[in-house]
């Protein structure tokens, strides 16, 4: 393939990537509303948003090796088709059984599309710039999706969100259409089996670290986006403002995305990963002795977006050169695995935030980006 016939594969791959986490986006805010309608706790809330995202990202390393094994486009349509309908079907689940399905299939989607996604950008382009766009367009997308759903839930109620899912539908197709078969990428198909291949991938310890390196940032953004809302709304704030507080949070976090390529290169690697791992400590205490309030409070709690995002692109992006004939499933493990993990972790921290306070366990989970920095120096140089 030519120049402008990968970018444009990676213009049509960056949509899609915008669109699928839109929709991805559209529970945090919304979730302490459907909530109260159906009759459930915070602690069932978050063990159901816990099991979404392990649905969603615990999948995508298994979805990833189908992906490298088959070579198809069938997770790129399918997976924004799932995503689009399922999450927007979220808005009219009556009971907990209708919503764990939606968001169960909804997030099974999600996972569908990242892996293979991922894969088709960097066989299209070794350039960090072109990941971390590809990159920055989800995270922009993630950042829109609340306040999509939550404006919608504002203005005309919960019941009017399955609108929202004839846009995805339709780019689907439009998407599939401007997207060339995989096997025209030159992309090989792994032949081993999928136990070997997570055995070759953790065996290789760079891999390894920059693997655990993204659980470590997913768990900081994950605790900030999913138990901050809980926390907003006990003081009075409404649903509208939760969603924006989430889009301009994730919004930083995709600015984060956009200049990590060059910040690269002005630092180096390492250093791009020490600034985004061990701000988030100071910021952290600053948030809490603000107590989320007032412009210190927020302009801190920005900050912890962009500084958790900034190295995104590098880890991806080192990660897949370090071992290229597995694309898509590290893309699965970085990008997906590592949220899932968190989602494992979520209900016990939910929990103790009930019996200790949300504000306290915020302010614990940012030291565990500054303890990991230690392991930064076992990456290469380049």
């Amino acid at each position: 393939m030519d120049k402008t016939q990968n970018k444009n594969t990676i213009n049509a791959m960056s949509a899609g990537h915008f669109i699928t986490d839109a929709y991805s986006g559209f529970l945090n805010p919304i979730m302490p509303f459907i909530a109260d309608k159906i009759g459930i706790t915070m602690a069932i809330a978050t063990v159901l948003i816990s099991i979404s995202n392990l649905t969603s990202s615990l999948s995508q390393p298994f979805f990833g090796y189908i992906a490298d094994r088959w070579q198809k486009r069938f997770f790129i349509f399918w997976g924004m088709i799932m995503a689009s309908v399922f999450l927007s079907f979220l808005g009219i689940a009556h009971n907990i059984y209708t919503l764990i399905i939606c968001l169960l299939l909804g997030h099974m989607g999600v996972a569908f599309f990242h892996p293979q996604a991922t894969s088709i950008v960097s066989n299209c382009s070794e350039k960090s710039k072109d990941m971390s766009i590809f990159i920055a367009m989800g995270t922009f997308g993630f950042a829109i999706g609340p306040a999509i759903s939550s404006g919608i839930t504002q203005f005309f109620g919960l019941e009017k969100l399955p609108f929202a899912c004839f846009i995805g539908i339709i780019s689907a197709f439009i998407i599939l259409n401007n997207t060339p078969k995989i096997n025209a990428l030159g992309a090989e198909k792994v032949k081993i089996s999928l136990v070997v291949a997570i055995k070759k991938i953790f065996r290789n310890k760079p891999v390894a670290i920059l693997v655990i390196a993204s659980i470590v940032k997913s768990f900081v953004v994950s605790s900030f986006s999913i138990i901050l809302p809980f926390y907003w709304k006990s003081v009075g704030y409404n649903v509208s403002t939760i969603g924006i507080i989430l889009l301009i949070f994730m919004l930083m976090g995709a600015l984060g995305v956009v200049t990590s390529p060059i910040l690269e290169k002005f630092v180096g690697i390492k250093k791009v990963f020490y600034i985004s791992l061990i701000t988030v400590a100071p910021l952290g205490i600053i948030f809490y002795l603000s107590q989320a309030k007032g412009i210190i409070g927020f302009i801190s709690f920005l900050l912890i977006g962009y500084v958790s995002f900034l190295a995104v692109p590098v880890n991806m992006s080192l990660a897949q050169k370090l071992m290229p004939e597995f694309k898509s499933m590290i893309s699965g493990f970085i990008g997906g695995f590592s949220w899932g993990v968190i989602g494992l972790i979520l209900p016990l921290i939910s929990l103790l935030a009930e019996k200790i306070g949300i504000m306290h366990i915020l302010l614990a989970m940012t030291f565990i980006p500054l303890i990991f920095s230690y392991f930064i120096k076992y990456l290469p140089e380049k």
